[in-house]
């Protein structure tokens, strides 16, 4: 049985109990044994980043020192922690003099980076460690071959050296799950959630043309593996028609609660009622 540290970070307790429920059921299912994470803070991710570069990376240095004490890897189902650990995990490791003053800090809780712990993302840890082939042996109600869009997000694509992600870790993944990959002009484009603080009709356009980009494509549905992006291309279609007179009524699922579904949970385990815009509808594309 695989062990990890889990890191839940800020957004996913406080907004979206359905990615927790759905990711710990999934997880389970496979045996990986999941252990929150004490005395952790905010990764800061983005905002501390930007005005305090030595603070943000002491306070995700401190997080991978304290996943150090048992050994075990850290893994984390958002996008703005896995970016912020990866970044200051991968700087470190490679700038001893920064490390050096980093763990000055640390050593006032007995703490020290050392880099023997890695940060991860969820979803490459079910990918990488269960594999595809022992997740389609779990597969009871495939989808029907619906299609559905991938939002990878930018924190676990970029930059590729450091976050060491593949957008084909996802695509597999979905299909998995008896679903089709759609292709779409515009994967790799921001969902905008990081603007929104600062420019909310870049945000609200930036959202837009992504949906409309997965819509006219092909997509029944959408899937993301980041709570901000979720709620970004979730929460958006809300107001879409106020601002560009148009409606796309794109489901935007989180992986989880599409790999539970397929794997014979039921709505109410996922939390599929949370999503804004209605996503029930994926329960007539399961096949038995």
């Amino acid at each position: 049985m695989p062990s990890y540290n889990l890191y839940m970070g800020c957004s996913v307790p406080a907004n979206y109990p359905n990615y927790e429920a759905a990711m710990i059921k999934v997880g389970n299912a496979f045996g990986m044994e999941l252990n929150y994470m004490e005395g952790v803070s905010c990764c800061g991710s983005p905002n501390l980043r930007a005005f305090d570069y030595m603070g943000w990376l002491i306070v995700n240095a401190r997080t991978l020192a304290i996943g150090e004490k048992n050994g075990h890897d850290i893994l984390t189902p958002c996008n703005g922690c896995f970016g912020s650990l990866k970044d200051v995990y991968h700087f470190l490791k490679h700038n001893k003099s920064y490390r050096e003053e980093v763990n000055k800090v640390l050593k006032k809780e007995g703490l020290e980076f050392k880099g023997t712990s890695k940060p991860r993302h969820f979803v490459e840890a079910l990918y990488s460690d269960i594999g595809i082939e022992q997740i389609q042996k779990k597969i009871t109600k495939p989808l029907d071959g619906v299609g559905i869009a991938i939002h990878y997000g930018c924190h676990v694509l970029r930059p590729e050296d450091v976050t060491e992600f593949s957008p084909e870790i996802l695509d597999e993944l979905v299909r998995v799950t008896g679903a089709t990959v759609i292709d779409y002009p515009l994967w790799k484009q921001c969902c905008g959630a990081t603007v929104l603080p600062v420019d909310e009709d870049l945000a609200i356009r930036l959202a837009r043309d992504k949906l409309k980009s997965m819509t006219e494509a092909g997509a029944v549905f959408a899937t993301v593996v980041c709570p901000a992006c979720g709620n970004q291309l979730d929460l958006q279609q809300l107001g879409l028609k106020d601002s560009y007179g148009e409606e796309y009524n794109l489901p935007v699922l989180l992986y989880p609660q599409i790999l539970g579904l397929a794997m014979g949970m039921d709505d109410d385990e996922v939390g599929l009622s949370m999503n804004r815009v209605a996503a029930d509808e994926i329960m007539n594309h399961l096949t038995e």
